[in-house]
């Protein structure tokens, strides 16, 4: 069995992978995608970029701060806003590829950044402007290649995976 925990969209009707956890619900309709997860996401900083640079004002368009963006979310071409406040003003410092490297970013003090709430607390983290959270959760779905998700290989992984994002504060 093989599982992949890049960040690419793989096949799974290619045989890619046998099972995928994937941050977007795939649209082929021969996929059977389970959410397992839903999390509110807020905008977090380190407490060593506060110290240094403060906390933005909202309304302000991040005036004056560095920021940490998702990748992906930057090159969709979509109205660039963390926590619904647009980030005309601001300065993107680091564009990442994955939520693990946004995370890291943020918390050695690279810039502000949007991340899950349960992970940003977890990471002893600062939020700014807790009454705020992103529109949209972040929602994870798990998805097992349909010829294999009966096995019981393939159920005792699936199992597995599904325990682990039950205690991550959806």
């Amino acid at each position: 069995m093989q599982l992949d925990a890049s960040t690419q969209m793989i096949s799974l009707a290619k045989r890619e992978a046998d099972i995928a956890v994937r941050n977007a619900r795939p649209d082929n309709p021969d996929l059977i995608a389970r959410r397992i997860a839903r999390w509110p996401e807020g905008l977090f900083a380190s407490q060593s970029h506060v110290d240094a640079h403060g906390a933005p004002e909202p309304g302000s368009a991040f005036e004056g701060h560095d920021l940490v963006v998702y990748q992906p979310y930057l090159a969709s071409n979509k109205e660039m806003t963390l926590v619904s406040e647009p980030l005309t003003h601001g300065r993107i410092v680091s564009s990442r590829g994955s939520g693990l490297l946004v995370r890291r970013s943020i918390a050695a003090g690279i810039g502000l950044g949007e991340i899950p709430v349960y992970m940003g607390a977890r990471d002893g983290l600062v939020r700014l402007w807790p009454e705020r959270t992103r529109p949209a959760p972040y929602d994870v779905w798990l998805v097992p290649h349909a010829d294999l998700r009966h096995t019981v290989r393939e159920r005792a992984v699936i199992e597995e995976i599904v325990a682990g994002f039950s205690n991550t504060g959806e």
